[in-house]
């Protein structure tokens, strides 16, 4: 269940295994598609080890046909019932059934009385289907919650009874309410009792909604906890004596202990399942989506090579956007590519939230927490190059449009002349050709990746071993996966498309007739076209570059991952089994991760009833605002003050308002059991019920409360229906009607597995069965009588179920009303906090970002493996960043959908903006991704020879592009001054102002362009000459068309010239402490180096530059700022439209603007309303 309240969108929910949905042939990751059957596995053979001989075929090619299945295997495949679905069903069926069953025993009987119907409603409501370390969190929470129920109900029905005692006269007491033979009815009433048990229900049910509103982790068992107050205060105007009170209080605490006993029996014993187990079978499935998306890439690029490419007008590849005509090979290749990316990604989001159980869970097996740690950091160096490689979609998607490739000859009419074809149709077959050259590099790089994926799988025991053959054997030597000497054969593979990468740019080069003189670079008078079309060709090998790099990076990856395998095997982790206990870091952190500020996904904070709410910490900068009105508190008494403050302030939080709408709520049903003229109605048709549903269907967001309202009526709809069949059906026997119920269950389980968005209606299906059939069972047992006692006539069955829709349907609808009233908050509200939230995190990332870049040009970054260098701080702080975003990103999907169930009052919400809004957020934040990436993990350099070179060793072109880099600082402000901006406008809804800056995508190129022929100086040179000359250079740049405006740095008030010469000094300093640390063993020996080189004179974007370090991770920060700024101008438009922007324009005459003179009252109306009016 905490798998299902990941927040999710409907189209994205991910299917719930109770946590592992990976198991078999379950690799169904969205709803609509939970029973789609996944990804053919790749064949077990490995290709040949000779590179030389094109023999890096993707494994899989030659997989025979398998056999055509029979009806039965058809069904259940289009089912999804798996081991895992099977195994899931029936232990959730287990704990209500031996509940119900262990009712039937005298005993049992004899203690519970009429509170037996308790213990297997809370049965259900533990989830016994959980894995063991969720499992045991919220038991651990449960039981607390539980035991502070008990305290406070036993304090509640104290005073309650002394307020009796203290308003009655001295008279004979009548007998024990819970003892003798009279009803509880006919207990005297007394006006005071009753009194202070609502207060201290009221007090009850808004302490626990606020704390589950404010933690999320206690979502459930605060639910239980409502239960527990709801029972006891609504009895407790009965209790006559505090004996009778202990005895009620200690029959209702046992019940709830039972029950939870019952589903830790369950989860520890029935088919156990831990956390660790969950990430193995996720590792495995990444595996499979891994090695399916190159495949599909390398397909993908095979249908770019032919010349109708762009054919077609639209490079949408949703079947709705293809009406009327069939999808080109181009687009059914990006179809299933996009589809299986998606997967990909979902999983990938998954992996990190459950991650951190994994690594906490006390185990008996091979690998432990660390070792898993860094096996997912492994995959996350795999995937994120593999899904950039996937950008190629969007940019050629760009491309075809900029340059109007994907138009009919029809719609070109005369806008083109004969020359300016001719051009087209040869760029159009020059990106043929490039594909054409590159499909051979990927091919044995794809076989590589393919191979190390499985050998890394087999290795680690994620994948079963492949069974020997007869081809196999006949096969003899050939090195397959699971071979230790696999390693050499991929790293002669990544080599080979190292090798085969020069002969594609020489490809790109002759096709492109590109200068690589400069003969005619003094002559300035260029022809405008020609520049344009040099700037075109200078894009392309950015993009040429950027896929290379790209392919590189993940074979390099694969080959990091392949080595951690190894090594594993190697010192005999893999070897044998020993018992893995979590270190009391991770406990420390566990017990943060509940009462702290920490992130919570769906899977760490359930929400039995409802969607999944995802809560990210977004740092202490999002949403602080200071007061304008008090400064910092100085003397003893301000901070006495403040204490007082923050009082006022927690009492008008949003947790403290949900907290009073769940309260005012319960009482509206709750008041009908303390009035005198309506308690022995409360009773009699047990009205508590309708309680106990509110304090299950109460929720923050308005979509969400009307979803669940249709739900939890149609849900008990459905249990009244298999009520009715269950007793009746067996003639109204016992034994017949709790095996006709425990098989109800155990189907209805199946959907609360493959439907995650239905599980209010599920988990009121199940709850309304057991309680209506264990109410017929307990009255059977103890007779009608007895059953009668509390109060509650005997109702047969057919009349029974119709009253619990009634109560639900009551309930249900009670906590509706007080969720959007006297104000809702809406799904709608939500989403736009999320998306400002969204905004400003990616902004902080860019923010990571620009301080790698310019740490690592200044060389002052160090060693990222090595903790406490700037590389490593960096890439720890970017890691939590795009953690929280990938948790982030499903929440809005979800909350865009959830606010179609709300009513539209006024105009009609703006879906489409939203979701604009959403992808562009997504697609800057995976190109960021993709730069963080390239500067945190550089592809090697080989020389001639083959053999790797260290990037260090050679700085000249990094140090020309440092400089220049500095000029453009302006640009990268902008960029994060503008994400800001946007997330506070959506934040508050203030309006845009007029102008926003934002930056050329290949300013950087233009720059360095005009310094075709300037002085670079070698890392050697002393720092006092390099600062000195820049200095001096910084005006000849200004010249050159520096930066047009003056920056202040809004926190320092500072000149940005200033903050950077003072970052100069810092970057000095810095660098000479990392000069003591050795990298590879070097020691000191930089120090040794021979003469300091002087100035040389090269063109920095000369093609020959390809080879020097840092020009392809250049050209990925070209391509991948180019699609940020395009998705940047976007967002600002689509925000503006959101939000409005400020004019404060002057007009001139009427509306139409035909007047001369200034019209006063258009200005005085526009100005006004452009500062006071939200959108």
């Amino acid at each position: 269940m905490t798998d299902s309240i990941a927040g999710q969108q409907r189209h994205q929910e991910e299917r719930i295994y109770t946590e592992s949905p990976f198991d078999g042939s379950a690799h169904a990751y969205t709803e609509g598609a939970a029973s789609t059957p996944p990804l053919p596995k790749e064949s077990k053979n490995a290709s040949d080890s000779n590179v030389q001989n094109n023999a890096a075929a993707v494994a899989g090619d030659d997989e025979p046909t398998p056999k055509r299945p029979n009806a039965v295997t058809k069904l259940v495949n289009k089912l999804g019932l798996d081991a895992a679905t099977l195994i899931t069903m029936f232990k959730g069926s287990l704990p209500p059934i031996i509940a119900t069953a262990m009712y039937q025993s005298a005993p049992i009987t004899a203690y519970f009385t009429t509170l037996g119907y308790l213990v297997p409603i809370v049965s259900v409501l533990a989830l016994a289907i959980l894995p063991r370390g969720k499992f045991l969190m919220n038991f651990v929470l449960n039981l607390f919650s539980v035991c502070l129920g008990a305290a406070i109900s036993m304090l509640a029905l104290w005073s309650a009874v002394k307020a009796r005692e203290n308003t009655t006269s001295s008279a004979p007491r009548p007998p024990s309410a819970t003892g003798g033979g009279r009803a509880l009815t006919s207990v005297p009433y007394n006006s005071s009792q009753s009194a202070v048990c609502a207060v201290w229900l009221f007090f009850g049910i808004w302490l626990g909604n606020v704390l589950r509103a404010k933690l999320p982790a206690f979502n459930l068992p605060v639910i239980i906890f409502s239960i527990f107050i709801n029972v006891a205060a609504t009895y407790g105007p009965f209790m006559t004596s505090t004996a009778a009170a202990q005895i009620f209080v200690k029959e209702l605490l046992t019940a709830m202990l039972v029950a939870l006993a019952l589903a830790l029996a369950v989860n520890l014993f029935v088919f156990p399942v831990n956390s660790r187990q969950v990430v193995f079978k996720e590792f495995e499935a990444a595996i499979g989506l891994l090695r399916g998306t190159v495949k599909l890439q390398r397909a993908y690029l095979v249908s770019l090579e032919k010349e109708d490419m762009f054919a077609v007008a639209s490079h949408a590849t949703g079947l709705a956007a293809e009406k009327g005509r069939t999808l080109t090979k181009e687009e059914r290749a990006a179809k299933k590519l996009q589809e299986t990316g998606d997967k990909l990604r979902q999983l990938a989001g998954k992996m990190h939230a459950d991650m951190p159980f994994a690594k906490r869970d006390f185990a008996w097996g091979k690998l432990d927490g660390d070792d898993i740690g860094q096996l997912f950091k492994l995959f996350r160096n795999v995937y994120i190059p593999v899904l950039g490689m996937m950008t190629i979609i969007d940019i050629f998607k760009r491309v075809s449009e900029h340059r109007g490739w994907n138009r009919y000859e029809g719609e070109e009419g005369d806008d083109l002349d004969d020359e300016e074809l001719a051009a087209k149709e040869k760029e159009k077959r020059v990106w043929n050709e490039v594909m054409k050259q590159m499909h051979e590099p990927f091919k044995i790089l794809s076989g590589a990746i393919d191979e190390g994926l499985e050998h890394a799988g087999i290795c680690l025991g994620l994948l079963p071993r492949p069974k020997t053959t007869r081809d196999a054997e006949a096969q003899g030597e050939q090195i397959r996966p699971g071979d230790p000497r696999l390693a050499e054969i991929i790293e002669e593979k990544v080599a080979a498309f190292y090798s085969k990468k020069g002969e594609l740019l020489q490809t790109w080069i002759r096709e492109r007739e590109f200068r690589l003189d400069d003969e005619d670079d003094e002559d300035d008078e260029v022809d405008e076209f020609a520049a344009e079309q040099w700037g075109r060709d200078q894009a392309q090998l950015y993009i040429v570059l950027y896929m290379e790099n790209l392919m590189h990076a993940s074979g390099e990856a694969v080959q990091a991952l392949v080595a951690f395998a190894d090594r594993k095997v190697a010192d005999g982790t893999m070897s044998k089994s020993r018992l893995i206990i979590p270190s009391n870091k991770r406990l420390r952190k566990l017990v943060m991760s509940v009462f702290g500020n920490g992130d919570s996904s769906g899977e760490e904070s359930p929400d039995l009833t409802e969607t999944r709410n995802t809560i990210v910490y977004f740092g202490d900068g999002y949403n602080r605002k200071k007061d304008p009105e008090h400064l910092p508190p100085e003397t003893y008494w301000q901070h006495f003050g403040e204490g007082i403050r923050k009082i006022s302030t927690f009492f008008a939080s949003e947790e403290s308002v949900f907290g009073f709408r769940a309260a005012c709520a319960t009482m509206t049903v709750g008041i009908v059991a303390f009035l005198e003229e309506t308690q022995r109605f409360f009773m009699e048709q047990r009205l508590v019920w309708a309680m106990i549903i509110i304090a299950l269907g109460m929720t923050m967001t308005s979509g969400q409360s009307c979803f669940g309202f249709l739900c939890r009526v149609g849900g008990t709809v459905v249990a009244m229906v298999l009520s009715l069949v269950i007793w009746y059906i067996v003639d109204e026997r016992p034994a017949g009607a709790i095996v006709i119920m425990w098989f109800f269950i155990f189907i209805s389980y199946y959907f609360f597995v493959k439907y995650p968005r239905f599980v209010p209606a599920i988990m009121i299906t199940i709850v309304t069965i057991v309680l209506i059939i264990g109410y017929e069972l307990q009255t059977i047992r103890l007779g009608k009588e007895v059953a009668e006692r509390t109060g509650q006539p005997w109702y047969p069955t057919y009349l029974l179920a119709p009253y619990r829709l009634a109560c639900v349907a009551g309930g249900s609808l009670v906590a509706f009303f007080w969720t959007i009233f006297p104000f809702p908050l809406t799904d709608r509200t939500w989403l736009r906090r999320d998306l400002s939230a969204t905004l400003y995190l990616v902004a902080n990332y860019f923010g990571v970002i620009s301080s790698t870049l310019r740490s690592n040009l200044d060389d002052t970054a160090g060693d990222v493996d090595i903790p406490g260098t700037p590389a490593h701080r960096l890439r720890k702080v970017g890691r939590k960043i795009f953690g929280k975003v990938m948790m982030l990103v499903p929440s809005m999907m979800q909350h865009s959908e959830w606010q179609r169930w709300e009513p539209t009052i006024g105009g009609k919400f703006p879906r489409e903006a939203y979701d604009d809004i959403i992808a562009r957020s997504t697609r800057i934040m995976a190109y960021l991704t993709l730069i963080s990436y390239t500067l945190m993990h550089p592809t090697r350099v080989y020389n001639a020879e083959g053999e790797d070179d260290n990037p260090l060793h050679s700085r000249e072109w990094l140090n020309a592009l440092a400089k220049v880099l500095r000029t453009l600082r302006p640009t990268h402000h902008s960029i994060l001054s503008t994400l800001t901006l946007l997330s506070n406008s959506l934040l508050s809804g203030q309006s845009l102002p007029p102008f926003l800056p934002l930056p050329r995508p290949y300013e950087m190129t233009k720059r360095l362009m005009r310094l075709s022929h300037a002085p670079i100086h070698d890392e050697n040179a002393d720092d006092e000459h390099r600062n000195n000359y820049y200095d001096e250079s910084d005006d000849e740049l200004e010249e050159m068309g520096g930066a047009p405006i003056r920056l202040v740095n809004s926190r320092t008030g500072r000149d940005d010239e200033d903050e950077d010469r003072l970052l100069r000094k810092r970057t000095t300093r810095s660098k000479q402490r990392l000069d003591h640390i050795p990298e590879d063993g070097e020691g000191s020996s930089r120090a040794k180096t021979g003469p300091r080189r002087g100035p040389l004179a090269v063109n920095i974007l000369d093609p020959r530059n390809m080879e020097q370090p840092g020009y392809t991770e250049f050209a990925v920060l070209q391509v991948c700022t180019t699609l940020v700024c395009d998705d940047l101008e976007g967002l600002v438009k689509a925000v503006g439209g959101l939000v409005g922007v400020v004019d404060f324009s002057f007009r001139y005459g009427g509306e139409g603007g035909s007047g001369t003179s200034l019209d006063t009252k258009s200005v005085v109306s526009t100005g006004s309303g452009g500062f006071r009016r939200r959108r």
